[in-house]
């Protein structure tokens, strides 16, 4: 963008064509300050704003919060009727998190653009709001509104969200009949959508009938069995079934960690964490380390697992000590159980559940009586 903004710079005459192509420039290279510093420059330099300015900009100030502003600007320039505006401005304020202003201008908007429609229904699943997405969604196919691959695929995800799996396969089945199964998205979100609701064969199913393999639907399968307390099953997919020159990411690592776990498979665990660390440069974050020490703990080597803490690159949660504490019980480690939850306290001193996890080490260890 250096170059491109130097050549604007340059030029003597700069039309509502070059000033929105700038603007569109940095907002697809992830700038959106400097979108809306150029958006702002163009309006002082007198040049009239078009629909494709306003809409860029919406896309640009969605993350900044400077959308109203803009929103009072289109309403001067009586464009704010117009559905390609409309569509823009919903998906602004969706984006805000501000759904009831998204609806309102969806109501208002004739005709209701899809791209609308769809904003609404993907923004209240981004703000975990999966059922009024749903709700949404049936309003909009009681209005005779006919959905698209980015309705059903945001659909689908509110099913993975509840593990609403009537719905979801009510949506398959439809997808099925629109013939958009082989969609990328809709697919890999078919395989969430099953594994989140138990379905693991259909979401296994689901996966090898991909048009193009990719890791996210691989990471929902492994997540699915694991979760699922099928850790053995969860590390076959994961070895066999990984598309070739797709290199594991966080998620992946973080999915087989859990599976280990699950399994106790101490060695097949830390082969993991070496490999994700030293082959694949993935530094582990304090969950990688959480589920270590959940899996030394379940094999019996608690000194290990405070060792491990003692080592991170930076400092323990409450979490990863709750873990430790938890895992002395088993053990018998009285000592350990002591410096767990007093970590524990320093970081959540209202935390009760250290007290009784450290009671139970106590009376495990049939120490009750001495302290």
């Amino acid at each position: 963008m250096g170059i491109a903004r130097k050549i604007f710079d340059e030029m003597p005459v700069r039309d509502v064509v070059s000033w929105n192509s700038i603007i569109s420039g940095f907002l697809q290279n992830g700038e959106h300050g400097k979108a809306m510093a150029v958006f702002s420059e163009m309006g002082r330099s007198g040049v009239k704003l078009d629909r494709t300015t306003f809409a860029v900009a919406l896309k640009a100030s969605a993350g900044l919060g400077s959308g109203k502003e803009i929103h009072g600007r289109i309403i001067k320039s009586r464009l704010g009727l117009e559905p390609f505006i409309g569509g823009a401005l919903v998906h602004m304020y969706c984006k805000c998190g501000a759904m009831k202003e998204a609806k309102k201008i969806h109501d208002r908007s004739d005709p209701q653009p899809m791209v609308s429609w769809n904003a609404i229904i993907s923004g209240f699943s981004l703000l975990q709001q999966s059922e009024e997405a749903q709700s949404f969604f049936l309003y909009m196919l009681e209005g005779g509104v006919k959905p698209d691959n980015f309705t059903y695929a945001a659909i689908l995800d509110t099913c993975a969200n509840l593990a609403t799996v009537g719905l979801g396969m009510q949506t398959h089945a439809q997808v099925i009949k629109q013939q958009l199964q082989s969609d990328v998205y809709i697919s890999s979100t078919l395989v969430d959508m099953y594994s989140n609701c138990g379905k693991l064969q259909d979401s296994e199913l689901m996966y090898e009938k991909e048009p193009k393999k990719d890791l996210v639907a691989l990471n929902s399968l492994i997540c699915g069995y694991s979760q699922h307390g099928l850790g053995e099953k969860a590390l076959m997919v994961f070895e066999e079934k990984r598309p070739e020159k797709v290199n594991p990411n966080r998620t992946t690592f973080l999915s087989d960690l859990q599976a280990c776990a699950h399994k106790g498979l101490l060695g097949t665990g830390m082969c993991y964490f070496h490999t994700m660390q030293q082959e694949h440069r993935l530094e582990p974050e304090i969950e990688y380390y959480s589920c270590m020490v959940d899996l030394l703990g379940r094999s019996g080597k608690t000194e290990e697992a405070l060792g491990l803490i003692e080592g991170m690159p930076f400092e323990a949660d409450a979490v990863i000590w709750r873990t430790l504490l938890s895992i002395c019980k088993t053990d018998g480690n009285v000592e350990i159980a002591e410096k767990a939850a007093s970590c524990i306290l320093q970081l959540e001193p209202d935390d009760s559940s250290a007290y009784i996890l450290l009671c139970n080490s106590y009376a495990d260890a049939g120490m009750w009586g001495l302290k």
